[in-house]
């Protein structure tokens, strides 16, 4: 298998954020963060990903200033990791993929709605998948929203915590 070339000094932005955004566990280790997941051990639950691939893409991305670890227990040591700035401003582009995949990933009469349905905190509206709330025209941000996962995302979340 031919090396994977290496694009983080190319001066395509599309290429640098595909050097740590390309890889699937770090998509779906961002989505649990969003989701406040923090936790190793919730992180690879909910991921359904091997305990040493979630702790080399936690590593790369607290090398690239994307969550920071921050200690809970001493005894032994344990660790949580929350995002910072830089990786909550990572929120439009996984909730645009999000977005992008309940109108064309699915077949048809694959699901009944959204996997994930989310309200507005500020005003209470649904906002389906628009980035600017259709109740009160607030553009949509990382905490803005809480999710209400559908029963088939539910069913599926509980299959894989075993």
């Amino acid at each position: 298998m031919p090396k994977r070339t290496d694009l983080s000094d190319t001066f395509c932005p599309v290429g640098r954020s595909a050097e740590l955004l390309g890889d699937r566990a770090v998509l779906l280790i961002l989505r649990d963060l969003f989701f406040g997941r923090r936790r190793f051990e919730a992180i690879a639950a909910n991921t359904g990903l091997g305990p040493q691939l979630v702790s080399a893409r936690l590593k790369l991305m607290e090398k690239q200033g994307v969550v920071e670890r921050h200690a809970y227990q001493e005894r032994p040591p344990r660790h949580e990791y929350r995002l910072t700035v830089k990786g909550k401003d990572l929120f439009d582009v996984l909730y645009a993929m999000r977005n992008w995949a309940e109108r064309w990933a699915y077949q048809d009469g694959e699901i009944g709605g959204p996997a994930m349905r989310y309200v507005h905190r500020a005003c209470g509206t649904d906002v389906g998948t628009s980035t600017v709330c259709p109740g009160c025209g607030e553009p949509l941000r990382y905490g803005d929203l809480k999710g209400e996962p559908s029963e088939a995302l539910r069913a599926e979340q509980a299959a894989r915590a075993g």
